[in-house]
């Protein structure tokens, strides 16, 4: 990969959201390329470890005069090691030369006794004037050059360079599975040696001298073996968690809490695998304060003096108490400048001033306590002046490869939910996954569906496990969080309190007294001093707690909740407070505020229609509801149907709403929804007569008023493109455009060159210009389709629509658009544009907003873009990421996926276009096709003529606007 390359590979955003942009990318690139070159000679010198045992050698040291240098009888090697990503040039090798010059001179001069040799070992093949420099008369003699594919090297205990750090690796545990043990795994005994030869490279105690001797070897590669046995053993598949701790640290001791199946016990003996120092692990759990002292120095000692002679009687002195002796083992860590790394798991479970001592009398030992959160872990925290850390769970990613592991499938939605219920705990997943396969037919979204209604009958392991705390937690506080747990977003702290005394009637003393009370229990998580939510794993428990109170007490709970939000949202508004207000309105049986969301274009952008769609089912079936209540509850059905192409119960609901109209006089508005309705049922039905009948219809009864009027118009075109007339869908959609323009004060070229929020100072400010954003956006969006059709570049109007998608918050309709603009880059075969739009537009906004019924199918156009744009390991990982979601995923995106994962092995292969080439492959032609539909009428590419009126809408001529 090329310099430039690797920049534009760091120009965005990563998929996550997470901001990846750098101050200065080159210098991110060259920080990479020194720790990838460090780590390759790390492995290199374990390897010449492992090499040295049988070969004669007396020591193997790192870092001294040379990268390695092998000490024999009477002979040293030097040995200077070279990572490059290209050929290995004479400029490379110079430097090096020079050096051994020097070396030389020292032993021609009686300096150093023996003889000298000197390698250069590079994992890349030199380049044609080095091959004829190290071929000529005047190279040095004594000087090799070692490369993969080179000759073989005279000396045994030297390896051929491998190629890379990957393949360094492969060799190193091939070489580490011959031993004579079985307690490691190769690789894991491969990252062991590695971390000691960087350990010895810095010339830490107790590797002063940067050196290995051959008597120390075989008890070095025990040694190895000893520090993992007494740990607990990791899970056979080890699945990090988010944003996992490192094991180590300088502190003197760290507190890393979680409730019980947090995956803190799993996390250390994975971690230990690869720390490059002894890890002693002491599981206090049955252990009397009192003794843990005698436990740890027992251990400690043991560990790290077990194989000194007379050193653990110094230590282990009879008749010492386990404090005395835990000093005694401190002074003799001190003496040889040593420091004990010590995990002290269930430490809850003891007296915070017991620990106290021990972290007290032993400062040569770093501490990791690991425990569950209550009284003693925030006694903890206060006597030690220590904050304590959590593990962050599984995302979103790992829980849908353990539950298609389990047998179960689930698309991002449903994992979303399964973390939002779980907290995203390791045990507690692969708990109800479990429960998932076995009760429901392994679907994840029935499942979840249940246990958010309390309404499943097979207890989880969650419930069990974490019921004695919270019963025995005092009656106030169980009411509380049960309360609380009605909110699966943060709170702020008024507005926890404004629900808390509506709901349980206390003072504001009171109430701040059992939300202090909270924090220690694990059960409420804090976020600053600003916000608080009920962690998610602790809310099962509590909404059950809160149903056994009775519906009145729950109700009213929910009514409060429902008064605090609706507040909430007009302060700051997000697509989660809203979600839970929708819930909370259905719960409560409030059918016209849950129709009046339905009814509004812009709610459909935010992502939230499965919250609401089972309640206007339920609302547009009841006979005995409000007929115009059920009207509009259809007309929000049948419009979500229309946008997500989903056509199986259109028709009827359209009958019904004629029926209702018709059977209730209910007036212009409800006869209008539905006659727009069935004018683009029939569009969709190819039924050209139906159409026009119904736009006669519409056209007599429509409110002779601008925007009225505008709506049709759309509508019409909608109609006239659906039905294959793209010309007149595009001549009607750019008289729009140019009348939304007008009216909104700003034109094409105010848009070209600013993004979003720097267009909002160009709109008027003193009326509300948001469903006319969103109006315009729509019609660029129609006029883009229908020019795309007809052959035409439409990427400006794409890029356009974006813009005012945002600024109306029309999120879903933002990335839909979005991912057709990354069709047309690829179209075009600008790779590098479609990344960007990608990373730097689509991303930020799906993570932001929290669209997940947009992510699989992004990142899965992401995977194609990757490999079209040659990062073919990124774009393999992005797949395999994908691939535990695609037995859940719906059957058209199913086999869109499936010829993806065709098309990137393919590119892999074979290679993919070159950046802006004209012609497309067929492979990549039939996903386009698949994601725009096949058009009825193609109409001849056709370039514009420089004096005719741009394609964009602006009614300028082409030569004056995009054809500048």
């Amino acid at each position: 990969m090329t310099e430039d390359s690797k920049i534009a590979k760091l120009s965005g955003e990563n998929p996550s959201g997470e901001d990846v942009t750098v101050v200065d990318k080159r210098q991110l690139i060259r920080i990479e390329a020194v720790h990838r070159g460090f780590l390759y000679q790390h492995i290199y010198g374990a390897i010449c470890l492992l090499l040295a045992g049988t070969k004669g050698v007396e020591r193997v040291v790192v870092e001294r005069d040379e990268d390695l240098e092998v000490v024999l009888a009477r002979r040293r090697v030097y040995v200077q090691i070279k990572t490059r990503v290209g050929s290995l040039n004479v400029g490379d090798v110079e430097g090096a030369l020079q050096r051994f010059k020097e070396i030389k001179n020292k032993y021609s001069t009686g300096a150093r006794e023996g003889d000298a040799s000197f390698v250069i070992a590079s994992n890349a093949a030199p380049s044609g004037p080095l091959l004829e420099k190290i071929f000529a008369e005047d190279w040095p003699k004594d000087v090799q050059l070692h490369w993969p594919d080179g000759p073989t090297p005279t000396d045994s205990f030297l390896p051929v360079p491998p190629r890379s750090v990957d393949e360094a690796i492969t060799a190193c545990s091939a070489l580490a599975s011959k031993l004579p043990f079985a307690l490691l795994k190769p690789e894991t005994l491969t990252w062991k040696l590695a971390s000691v030869v960087m350990f010895a490279s810095a010339g830490s105690p107790s590797r002063q001298d940067h050196s290995f001797s051959r008597e120390e070897l075989s008890e070095l590669f025990e040694q190895l073996a000893v520090q993992t046995q007494e740990l607990p053993t990791p899970p056979p598949i080890y699945r990090a968690q988010v944003d996992e701790p490192a094991l180590l640290g300088d502190e003197r001791v760290r507190i890393v809490s979680g409730l019980s199946g947090a995956g803190k016990t799993a996390w250390v003996a994975e971690a230990a695998l690869h720390a490059p120092l002894p890890v002693t692990y002491i599981d206090v759990g049955d252990t009397p304060g009192p003794a843990l002292a005698s436990a740890v120095t027992r251990e400690v000692a043991g560990r790290m003096f077990g194989r000194s002679k007379g050193k653990l009687g110094e230590i282990l002195l009879p008749g010492a108490s386990g404090l005395e002796m835990l000093g005694t083992l401190n002074v003799k860590l001190g003496k040889e400048s040593a420091h004990a790394h010590v995990v002290i798991d269930n430490v809850h479970r003891v007296a915070a001033s017991e620990i106290e001592l021990i972290v007290a009398r032993a400062p040569h030992i770093r501490f990791l306590l690991l425990g569950q959160p209550g009284v003693e872990i925030a006694a903890l925290e206060a006597r030690l002046a220590v904050t304590a850390e959590t593990l962050h769970g599984w995302n979103e990613d790992t829980i849908a490869a353990v539950v298609h592991d389990v047998g179960c499938k689930a698309d991002f939605s449903d994992c979303e939910r399964l973390s939002r219920l779980t907290g995203g705990l390791p045990f507690y997943v692969l708990n109800a996954a479990t429960v998932a396969a076995r009760e429901y037919g392994g679907s994840i979204r029935s499942f979840c569906e249940d246990v958010n209604t309390q309404t499943h009958v097979i207890e989880t392991a969650q419930e069990i496990i974490l019921r004695r705390a919270f019963e025995g937690l005092p009656s106030d506080s169980r009411e509380t969080i049960a309360i609380l747990s009605l909110a699966d977003v943060a709170l702020s702290r008024d507005e926890a309190i404004k629900l808390l005394q509506g709901a349980c009637g206390l003072d504001v003393r009171a109430i701040a007294a059992r939300l202090r009370a909270l924090p220690a229990t694990g059960a409420l998580e804090l976020f600053g001093n600003s916000a608080l939510k009920i962690h998610d794993a602790v809310r099962l428990l509590g909404l059950a707690d809160l149903a056994r109170r009775g519906s009145t007490v729950e109700n009213k709970a929910k009514t409060v909740l429902r008064e605090v939000i609706v507040v909430s949202i007009h302060k700051n508004w997000s697509i989660a407070k809203l979600g839970l207000l929708i819930r909370l309105y259905g719960q409560l049986g409030e059918a016209k505020a849950l129709v009046e969301f339905a009814t509004d274009e812009l709610f459909h952008e935010m992502g939230v229609w499965p919250e609401i769609e089972p309640f206007l089912i339920d609302i547009a079936a009841n006979a005995e509801a409000d007929p115009e209540t059920r009207l509009w509850a259809l007309d929000g059905l049948v419009f979500n149907d229309f946008r997500e192409g989903k056509f199986e119960l259109t028709s009827s609901r359209v009958d019904e709403m004629q029926t209702l109209v018709e059977a209730n006089e209910l007036g212009d508005d409800a006869w209008l929804a539905w006659g727009m309705k069935r004018m683009l049922l029939m569009s969709m039905l190819e039924d050209a007569e139906g159409v026009d009948e119904m736009l006669a219809m519409v056209e007599q009864r429509i409110p002779a008023r601008t925007a009225h009027m505008r709506v049709f118009r759309y509508n019409r075109a909608l109609a006239l493109y659906k039905l294959g007339d793209n010309s007149s869908a595009v001549e009607a959609a750019s008289e729009l455009i140019k009348e939304y323009y007008e009216e909104l004060g700003v034109t094409p070229a105010d848009v070209i060159g600013r993004n979003a929020p720097e267009l909002r100072s160009l709109l008027p400010s003193d009326w509300d210009v948001t469903a006319t954003l969103k109006h315009l956006a729509d019609t660029l969006d129609l006029l883009a389709q229908a020019a795309g059709r007809m052959s035409q570049r439409s990427a400006m109007a794409r890029i356009h629509a974006m813009k005012f998608y945002e600024l109306a918050h029309a999120f879903d309709s933002l990335v839909r658009v979005g991912l057709d603009l990354v069709d047309d880059f690829v179209w075009v075969h600008d790779f590098i544009g479609a990344r960007q739009v990608l990373e730097q537009n689509l991303f930020p906004i799906i993570q932001a907003v929290g669209l997940a019924s947009r992510v699989l199918e992004t990142r899965a156009l992401y995977a194609v873009v990757l490999a079209y744009c040659g990062d073919h390991q990124a774009a393999a990982a992005e797949v395999a990421l994908l691939r535990p979601f695609e037995e859940a995923m719906a059957p058209e995106h199913r086999e869109a996926f499936q010829n993806q994962k065709r098309l990137i092995e393919e590119v892999r292969r074979f290679g993919g276009p070159r950046q802006r080439e004209v012609n497309i492959s067929e492979s990549f032609q039939a996903l386009l096709d698949q994601r725009r539909g096949t058009p009825k009428i193609v109409e001849p590419r056709r370039s514009v003529g420089r004096n005719e009126r741009c394609p964009c809408g602006s009614d300028k001529k082409y030569k004056q606007c995009h054809g500048r």
